[in-house]
C-alpha cells in the first residue's frame, strides 16, 4: 500500500541558489505543485496522491518509493546518502541522518550556517561531505566517484534522472518552497524514516499555530534584495505559507497567490505593513538594499518608524527551506511581534 500521510496546518520549501521559490514551469502532472506563478494559498500537506513507499513501518527494507519520475526500489538501509537540492540536506540532518554528499549555491559552502549552528555536533560529519559541484550543475563523475546508495533530487533536476538512476537508487521530490511539507514526507518514506518525518511535521505545524496565537492579529511584509532583484513574496512562497499557518495577515498588496512579485525602488513603499521582514542576499553593494534602506520613501514607511522593519538571515527565510528553516522563521516571527 502507499504510502499517504496527513497533516494539518499550512506550513511551506527548496531550489536554485537563486531562491528556494524560484518560478518554475509545472509539466502539467495532475496536482503537481512545483513553484509556479499561481499556487495554493497553503503548502500541500500530504504527499503527492499515489506516491510513497510501499510500506508504513519506518526501517523495513526493501521498499519500493514512487515519486516524480517513476519508482525506485532502495535495497536496504541507505547509509550513503547523496542530496542534489536545496531543503533536502535540511531535511535529512532533521531526520537525524548526514549524508555522504551534497551541492552547494553559487559561491556558498556546502552547509548553511543555520544549519552548522543547529547541528553542531555533526561538525565533523558535515565537513566530511563530497562536495559534488552546483545546485543546478551537479558534478556526476565527482558524485558516482562518492559511491552513494541513494540520490535525493528535486524535479528541476529532472532530466538528469536516467543519468542518476545509473550511479544509485533515486528519488525525484518535487521542490520549491511551496511543496516543503510534501518533500519532507517523500525524503522520509524514501530512507526508511516516513513516520519520525510525519511526526516532525506535526510537531512544527502545532507550534506555529500555538505561537501565532499568543500573537495579536498584524500583518507580515516579506521582502528580499538579490543582486537585480527586489521582490515581495505571496502566500503561495514558503515564508508566506508560515504567516498562513501561524494566523498572521499579509498586507494586501502581497494578498497575491504567486511565489513573488517583483517591485521597484520608486515604488518599495507596496511592500509596507505592521511589520517588514527583509533579507539581503550577498553583498548589499550590488543590489537595491542599500540605497532603499537609506532613502526617504523606506524611512517614512509605517513599519520602519515603528522599528518594525527586522533584516533577516537569507538562507532560511529565503534559499533554504525545510523543517529546521520552519522553526528558525516560526520562532523569529513569534519574537519580534510580541516584542
Amino acid at each position: 500500500m502507499v504510502a499517504v500521510s496527513a497533516v494539518g496546518g499550512l506550513l511551506a520549501g527548496c531550489s536554485s541558489s537563486a531562491d528556494n521559490d524560484a518560478e518554475k514551469t509545472g509539466d502539467g502532472r495532475q496536482n503537481k505543485v512545483i513553484g509556479a506563478s499561481e499556487g495554493p494559498s497553503a503548502a500541500p500537506s500530504t504527499l503527492e496522491t499515489g506516491m510513497g513507499s510501499d510500506t508504513d513501518t519506518d526501517g523495513t527494507f526493501p521498499r519500493t518509493v514512487t515519486h516524480f519520475e517513476g519508482s525506485t526500489t532502495i535495497k536496504a538501509k541507505p547509509t550513503r546518502i547523496a542530496v542534489l537540492s536545496t531543503g533536502q540536506l535540511d531535511d535529512l540532518l532533521s531526520l537525524g541522518t548526514v549524508p555522504t554528499a551534497t551541492t552547494r549555491a553559487d559561491n556558498a559552502g556546502l552547509v548553511p550556517d543555520y544549519l552548522a549552528n543547529a547541528f553542531p555536533s555533526d561538525k565533523s560529519k558535515l565537513a566530511a561531505m563530497t562536495d559534488a559541484g552546483t545546485r543546478q550543475a551537479p558534478n556526476l563523475e565527482t558524485l558516482a566517484a562518492a559511491k552513494p546508495d541513494l540520490i535525493l533530487a528535486n524535479d528541476s533536476l529532472g532530466d538528469l534522472y536516467p543519468k542518476l538512476s545509473k550511479i544509485a537508487p533515486t528519488v525525484i521530490t518535487a521542490g520549491n518552497g511551496i511543496n516543503w511539507k510534501r518533500d519532507l514526507l517523500l525524503v522520509g518514506d524514501a530512507i526508511g524514516k516516513g513516520q519520525q518525518a510525519q511526526k516532525l511535521l506535526d510537531g512544527i505545524v502545532e507550534d506555529a499555530g500555538e505561537k501565532g496565537e499568543a500573537l495579536s492579529k498584524t500583518s507580515v511584509s516579506m521582502l528580499r534584495f538579490t543582486p537585480g532583484r527586489t521582490r515581495m513574496f505571496g502566500v503561495s512562497s514558503f515564508t508566506g505559507s508560515i504567516a498562513v499557518d501561524m494566523g498572521l495577515d499579509r498586507p494586501k498588496s502581497q494578498q497575491f497567490k504567486a511565489i513573488s512579485e517583483d517591485i521597484g525602488a520608486e515604488s518599495i513603499d507596496k511592500a509596507d505593513g505592521d511589520w517588514i521582514f527583509y533579507s539581503v542576499q550577498g553583498d548589499a553593494s550590488k543590489t537595491d538594499a542599500a540605497s532603499v534602506l537609506a532613502g526617504p520613501l523606506w524611512k517614512s514607511m509605517g513599519a520602519v518608524e515603528a522599528g518594525h522593519a527586522v533584516k533577516v538571515n537569507d538562507d532560511p527565510w529565503y534559499l533554504n527551506a525545510g523543517p529546521t528553516a520552519a522553526r528558525l522563521v516560526v520562532l523569529q516571527l513569534a519574537e519580534n511581534i510580541s516584542k
